[in-house]
């Protein structure tokens, strides 16, 4: 005869119990490199609105920058042990990896809270021809901005730099004052942001326009792309010599403390700054690159792996929402330095430099460029970064060169 053992009503009732919690708290983990003191607080803003939703937030944090999250986020898709979301900038990447399988279409969820408020152009570009979404915006960022200090210039008796030739100029009396002409991290991603700020400046938005969102490998080849060429050697050889493999905040130290004249950053960097709680207009102060004549934005965000249970798919689903959601927008966007992808947002409590790009994309001749990652392949943007690596520490590549193997990259993307 078999005995059945029957569990008394309370081990039940706690098993129940156990079961409806991790339910109603299903975990969100998110890879990120959002590390920064600024980037820090700002990811807090889209944790606490997770766990506010009754979710819980997993940190899986990438102290190596976008490269080592993307690194981490492959090899666990790999290893079947993808997480919920992973931050990215918003471009083909999702696509590539939506298309492949590995992320979850959110067009149906997304549909329930508010996409339709969104800067199209911030939805389109995660958007396959189909309709298929493969990623959300939190944030617009700025690339090409000039973070400077003004008590560096005034020390030394220069001048603000209004064009690449005047820093250039500039660099000797800067150098004789004790000051760093223009702190740069020499890390790929960086020497990318500060390539932009120069093409755009040395061509205009005309010469950046054609080559990487036309993909016009000639005009990437071209006289104006040498001499953006001969401006990245000049900046080169006016590093200081602990530019090599820099972090991008360690860099904006030098700013901060005056020992540098200024330095190329996204928009993050103005938050930090304040995060420092240094007084802009006297400790540091922002503007467009030298000569640029345009703003290069991107979209920063979230993708979703396919989702491996339900529970996960949950948690997804309280992102979606948090993303989606304008006030938690609005204070993401105040503490990092980024404006609101919806319109429905509040920006008045966005900073000055924030209303400085928008100013400019909001004026009658205004102009936005999307950023280089954007606009190419991740693998066309992969052999960009690895070339200027490449030309930033060998002295002995010409600008030509550089020009012409840019010009080869552009064509593999047609």
């Amino acid at each position: 005869m078999k005995h059945i053992k029957r569990m008394s009503g309370t081990a039940v009732a706690a098993l129940l119990s156990q079961g409806a919690l991790a339910q109603d708290a299903p975990e969100l983990d998110v890879i990120h490199w959002l590390t920064a003191g600024a980037e820090q607080a700002a990811i807090q803003v889209l944790a606490d609105a997770v766990e506010a939703r009754g979710g819980t937030w997993v940190d899986s944090a990438a102290p190596g920058g976008g490269a080592d999250a993307r690194a981490i986020l492959m090899s666990r898709i790999a290893g079947g042990d993808a997480p919920g979301a992973s931050f990215l900038a918003l471009g083909p990447e999702a696509i590539e990896l939506g298309e492949g399988g590995a992320l979850r279409d959110l067009r149906e969820i997304a549909s329930q809270h508010g996409v339709e408020n969104v800067a199209p152009v911030m939805v389109d570009i995660s958007s396959t021809e189909d309709g298929s979404l493969y990623a959300l915006p939190i944030g617009l960022e700025t690339q090409n901005l000039m973070y400077y200090s003004p008590a560096a210039f005034e020390a030394a008796g220069v001048d603000m730099p209004q064009s690449w030739d005047d820093v250039i100029a500039s660099a000797d009396t800067l150098r004789d004052a004790g000051i760093i002409p223009v702190a740069v991290g020499a890390q790929a991603w960086q020497l990318g942001i500060l390539f932009t700020s120069v093409v755009v400046g040395e061509g205009g938005s005309d010469l950046y326009a054609a080559t990487f969102v036309d993909k016009d490998s000639d005009t990437a080849g071209s006289a104006d792309m040498v001499a953006a060429f001969e401006t990245m050697r000049a900046l080169s050889d006016m590093a200081d010599e602990g530019a090599a493999n820099r972090a991008w905040n360690d860099t904006l130290n030098l700013l901060a403390s005056g020992d540098a004249a200024f330095q190329i950053m996204g928009s993050w960097a103005g938050a930090e700054l304040a995060n420092m709680e240094l007084e802009q207009g006297t400790v540091w102060d922002c503007a467009l690159a030298p000569g640029n004549d345009a703003v290069v934005v991107e979209g920063a965000g979230f993708m979703f792996p396919e989702p491996s249970s339900g529970e996960t798919r949950a948690a997804q689903d309280i992102f979606v929402e948090v993303l989606l959601d304008p006030t938690v927008q609005a204070e993401f966007g105040a503490v990092k330095g980024a404006v609101p992808p919806s319109s429905t947002a509040d920006t008045s409590a966005m900073s000055s430099c924030t209303q400085l790009v928008a100013g400019v994309l909001g004026s009658e001749d205004g102009t936005g460029l999307p950023t280089i990652s954007a606009s190419l392949s991740s693998d066309g943007w992969g052999q960009v970064q690895d070339m200027l690596a490449n030309f930033w520490a060998d002295s002995s590549m010409s600008a030509q060169a550089g020009a012409d193997q840019l010009a080869a990259i552009i064509a593999s993307q047609n």
